[in-house]
């Protein structure tokens, strides 16, 4: 009797648990918007791990085979006024731009010159770092903006892409451009920072690849939070429940023309397993030999984890000429009241920290300046003294932090830069401005909060650039 009575309640107690998960489940199935063409067509001639491409000439080909798809399958007819990147005639449709930065772009530089081969983040396009090209090719070099799997076209193709795809375009234009190069310089922005630390890590293990001269990280995504790992769960609510929206963390307009807002459980199960494969290869492999490396980061990253760039990272390199930039966020002190402080501690706990590290620190920060929004650069190398520099910029008045996001744009870029009057006619900043009430917008307010400029970029960009000439 007593087994039995414990049993029922056991019973009970689990079914007071499991119905109610089980209601809210099914209640935010129900919610879930209808899915639109371009979350469901995924184009067929992608490129893949085992494609028979051998060059970047023939990997822009097959861009433009998958462009023309876009406009056949995902593309709606015309709307007047309508702001998509999939509407004919929108102003926020790539496919009508006289050029259209979601392919991969090669700048020509000097014969004979060095080589950049550039490579963006998850979800984004070769348009995040172009301006970092130009600046490039201004000094001879040769730019290569890559295009991963997956990207530029529409977000349905990230339900299908795969991490080793992307892992193997970079190695098809490192091998192209070491044809003609004998030294390339590698810049990742986010996911395409991750993979450049693969491509060394693998070339490092002893795969046949063309060596890297330098590393330059920008918003690295090294770790993430332990929801991408739940992801490979989640996705599998889609064919268990037969609602396709269910495979999506995030379904949004997409009206950002180089950029998708929609992001499926698929996408954050491939970074995943990709940051594991590289702090997997960091930790257990000789490092010896590895390329000088610099890395931006913004101390209050919601993307990626920012902390772990220095423990996973840059604690573990060979002694070198290695840099790592942390923004620190706004703390000017009335500002303070609002701002969650503990959470951009870390970054003054690392560089106060007086043991000897193997790299330069930088942290940009107005801690030196308490009731100023003036910058200060403050340097230190290993365990020596620290030097402060104050920097001939400010922080902009309404600005607490620094984004994931924000770290590679200026403030003049023609998307996500700060508006002139021009701009705000045409309506291309139109989602950037608008105010109203909670729960009429189907965009999500913190997306629109977010700061998609970085106000320091010239700052950066000339970092950069000095680290690549020195190194």
């Amino acid at each position: 009797m007593l087994r039995r009575a414990l049993f029922l309640r056991l019973t009970y107690l689990a079914l007071g648990i499991c119905l109610p998960l089980l209601g809210g489940l099914g209640w935010w199935l129900y919610q879930l918007p209808d899915l639109q063409p371009w979350h469901t067509y995924v184009p067929e001639h992608e490129y893949k791990q085992d494609s028979a491409i051998d060059t970047l000439a023939e990997y822009q080909q097959q861009e433009q085979q998958l462009l023309a798809e876009i406009r056949q399958h995902a593309e709606l007819a015309p709307q007047p006024g309508a702001i998509s990147r999939y509407v004919r005639g929108s102003i926020s449709n790539p496919l009508d731009y006289q050029h259209n930065w979601n392919r991969t772009f090669i700048l020509p530089g000097r014969p004979g010159g060095p080589a950049a081969l550039l490579v963006h983040g998850l979800s984004d396009s070769p348009f995040s770092l172009r301006a970092l090209g130009l600046s490039l090719q201004a000094r001879g070099y040769t730019v290569v903006g890559l295009r991963l799997p997956g990207h530029g076209t529409v977000p349905g193709a990230l339900t299908r892409l795969r991490w080793q795809d992307a892992a193997a375009a970079v190695r098809l234009a490192m091998r192209d451009l070491a044809r003609r190069h004998s030294r390339i310089d590698y810049i990742g922005y986010s996911t395409g920072a991750t993979l450049g630390c693969e491509y060394q890590l693998a070339r490092l293990a002893g795969e046949a690849l063309p060596p890297i001269a330098s590393l330059t990280l920008i918003s690295p995504a090294l770790a993430v939070t332990q929801s991408a790992g739940y992801a490979k769960y989640a996705r599998l609510l889609a064919p268990l429940s037969g609602i396709g929206a269910a495979a999506w963390s995030e379904l949004a307009p997409e009206y950002d023309p180089y950029k998708y807002n929609s992001f499926p459980f698929n996408a954050a199960v491939q970074i995943d397993e990709l940051t594991r494969r590289v702090q997997s290869g960091l930790a257990g492999q000789d490092l010896q030999g590895w390329p000088p490396t610099q890395a931006y980061l913004t101390s209050v990253d919601d993307t990626v984890l920012a902390a772990p760039v220095a423990s996973i990272l840059f604690e573990r390199l060979p002694a070198g000429p290695h840099q790592l930039w942390v923004y620190d966020l706004n703390r000017y002190q009335p500002f303070q009241p609002l701002l969650n402080l503990p959470r951009a501690q870390w970054a003054l706990n690392w560089f106060d920290h007086p043991s000897a590290k193997p790299y330069l620190r930088v942290l940009i920060s107005n801690r030196s300046a308490p009731t100023a929004q003036q910058l200060w650069r403050e340097s230190r190398q290993g365990a020596g003294p620290v030097s402060r520099t104050p920097l001939n910029v400010s922080w902009p008045a309404q600005l607490y932090a620094l984004s994931h996001v924000a770290l590679p744009f200026a403030p003049n870029d023609p998307v996500v830069g700060i508006p002139d009057a021009a701009q705000l006619q045409s309506g291309q900043y139109l989602v950037q401005l608008l105010q109203g009430e909670r729960g009429v917008l189907k965009v999500n307010g913190n997306q629109l909060l977010r700061l998609r400029h970085n106000p320091f970029y010239a700052v950066q960009e000339a970092a950069v650039l000095d680290f690549l000439a020195r190194h």
